[in-house]
């Protein structure tokens, strides 16, 4: 855990969202110190006109490249974490994509332990 879900622009080639994909989990670890094995994530391309945004909310200037990032995790990470997260994943993804930071928007969703049966029917994290 974390689940990450990303959804991106027909603009993006798969390589691209491939090493975006990478620099959310990155900064997951860096940000989070989540452990480098905790890798689950949704990457889904759809065409430029089915996502649909403000280009201008709250003065952040958007386009077409635009990424939406779900996070999904458990509750009780800090704000400054969460902060820490959201800096370090458009850090990254300037340095390791073409995806902009203006264009990185970004959602968590927390649950708690129960919330997680990884496999096999069993909440892995309750035993």
């Amino acid at each position: 855990m974390p689940l990450v879900r990303i959804d991106a622009s027909s603009v993006h080639d798969d390589e691209t969202l491939a090493a975006f994909g990478d620099v959310v989990h990155q900064a997951l670890v860096d940000a989070l110190g989540i452990p480098q094995d905790d890798f689950f994530q949704v990457i889904t391309r759809h065409e430029p006109h089915e996502l649909r945004y403000d280009p201008g909310y709250l003065g952040v200037s958007r386009d077409d490249g635009i990424v939406f990032v779900g996070i999904t995790m458990r509750a009780g990470r800090l704000y400054e974490q969460k902060k820490a997260l959201y800096a370090r994943i458009a850090e990254l993804a300037e340095e390791r994509t073409s995806v902009e930071p203006r264009n990185v928007f970004v959602t968590i969703t927390e649950n708690q332990q129960v919330d997680w049966p990884f496999g096999e029917g069993v909440a892995q994290y309750l035993h």
